[in-house]
């Protein structure tokens, strides 16, 4: 950890901070308030030792100030014998804890870890933080298939069987595998994730199973799998049909005996997992062309659950638009807002993509967005897609009646570009991320459009 010892007395700094960097800290000293905020300037610190006494200063003063200018840092007061009054007053002014001198260094070492905890706990907090809005995000609505969705996670927390979670990509798959272990007794456990769709074949089983020291070319030392990091805890094995069949064979030994080698070793491991995974593959159709295995398939699929598409319960988009909408208005510091045409227009795209496909649009649409109104009429052309066909404006709302479609279409798709490419700077690559297309396709649109010109840059 990073820590700033502040107090006058030469002999204890001395002490300290030598002490403290064997112990493996980052350790910086200071004399006095003035010292003490140029070297708080200067670093990123987790934890301050802090003097009452610092000569004529008054330490309590130094205390808040400091905790006004960083609020999440972590002060620890010492005090001399006899002056808990002080040490009293400089906890109620935002202190996490004090020391009283003289204090042993095992006594100091205790209140570090105390701290350590404190903050593992902070970080794991905004995690779940973090972990619930995305949650409610997918999880949010009434539709009965939903509902069925939340009860099945509540029934599996209950039970150590493997769970395969199926649907199309973007309908929450690894959200659901998260509620599911957050509601189980293995919630204070490891929670490890793989998707095995993006490692390299080559790489699958040393990222499984480890590797020992020297068991191929790179293998400069003993490597852990994820297996055994997520021993007594849970695997997330996402995009499960991409294993490869040889692979397949081991994860079945696994599954059966809770056993495995490391690559390029003899010794078992013996582990205790429970296996979540998921696909958006038909595997019952992939074990007909061999391509994935019965009995891993028989394994995996103990508990079964199916992620519904938004297709199929589109009646709960207002829900979802709310919730990602109040997420994103948190993390980009703005108030927005929904106009009424949004629903509407929304309800009558297709979303091969789900609830990610509608994170992003909503995304895009609110970072584009000056008055932080997010208008249905402000649809990217290309993520414009009707169930009934883009021709087909039978069921359009009351608004878009009367409209020249394509003229309409083309004026927003200018004014998009236009807005993204100034908040990018002129950067093509950029602007193009901006609106979710590839760079070649957004060229493309300007040269069609005329809108290339000198001012912009091509890198």
């Amino acid at each position: 950890m990073k820590i700033l010892v502040i107090d006058d007395e030469e002999a204890l700094l001395e002490v300290l901070g030598p002490s403290l960097e064997r112990d493996g800290h980052e350790v910086s000293t200071a004399k006095n308030g003035e010292e003490a905020f140029c070297q708080l300037e200067k670093g990123d610190w987790e934890i301050v030792l802090l003097d009452l006494k610092l000569g004529d200063e008054d330490g309590v003063a130094i205390l808040q100030r400091t905790l006004s200018r960083w609020p999440s840092l972590i002060v620890l007061i010492m005090t001399a014998f006899g002056r808990i009054e002080q040490a009293v007053e400089a906890m109620r002014a935002g202190a996490f804890d004090f020391l009283e001198k003289p204090f042993s260094l095992s006594y100091l070492r205790i209140r570090i870890d105390k701290v350590h905890a404190h903050l593992n706990l902070r970080t794991l907090n905004g995690m779940l933080r973090e972990e619930l809005g995305r949650t409610k995000n997918v999880l949010a609505g009434s539709h009965p298939l939903i509902l069925q969705v939340k009860d099945q996670i509540s029934r599996f927390a209950k039970v150590e069987l493997p769970v395969l979670i199926t649907g199309e990509s973007g309908t929450g798959k690894e959200v659901a595998a998260r509620m599911i272990v957050n509601e189980s007794n293995r919630s204070e456990k490891p929670f490890v994730v793989i998707n095995c769709g993006a490692v390299p074949e080559n790489l699958m089983e040393s990222i499984l199973f480890g590797h020992e020291k020297g068991a191929f070319t790179g293998a400069y030392a003993q490597q852990k799998g994820k297996f055994e990091l997520a021993d007594g805890g849970t695997i997330f094995l996402d995009e499960i049909g991409e294993l490869p069949l040889m692979l397949q064979v081991k994860l079945l030994r696994v599954i059966e005996s809770g056993e495995f080698e490391r690559v390029g070793g003899d010794r078992s491991i013996r582990v205790n997992v429970r296996i979540i995974s998921a696909t958006n593959r038909n595997l019952e159709k992939m074990i007909q062309n061999g391509e994935f295995r019965s009995d891993l398939f028989y394994r995996l699929n103990v508990l079964g659950l199916e992620m519904p598409s938004l297709r199929e319960r589109i009646d709960d988009l207002p829900e979802l638009v709310d919730n990602i909408l109040e997420n994103l208005a948190r993390d980009l510091h703005r108030r927005l807002e929904k106009d009424p045409s949004l629903i509407p227009i929304l309800k009558r795209k297709s979303w091969p993509g789900n609830i990610r496909e509608l994170k992003n649009v909503l995304e895009r649409m609110a970072v584009l967005s000056e008055d932080g109104i997010i208008c249905g009429q402000n649809l990217v052309m290309n993520s414009w897609e009707t169930n009934q066909g883009a021709g087909n404006l039978s069921s359009a709302p009351e608004q878009l009646n009367g409209w020249n479609f394509q003229r309409e279409m083309r004026w927003n798709e200018q004014k998009m570009i236009q807005m993204a490419l100034e908040k990018a700077g002129g950067n093509h690559t950029t602007a193009a991320r901006i609106l979710g297309m590839k760079r070649t396709t957004f060229q493309y649109r300007l040269k069609k459009m005329a809108f290339l010109n000198t001012d912009t840059t091509e890198e």
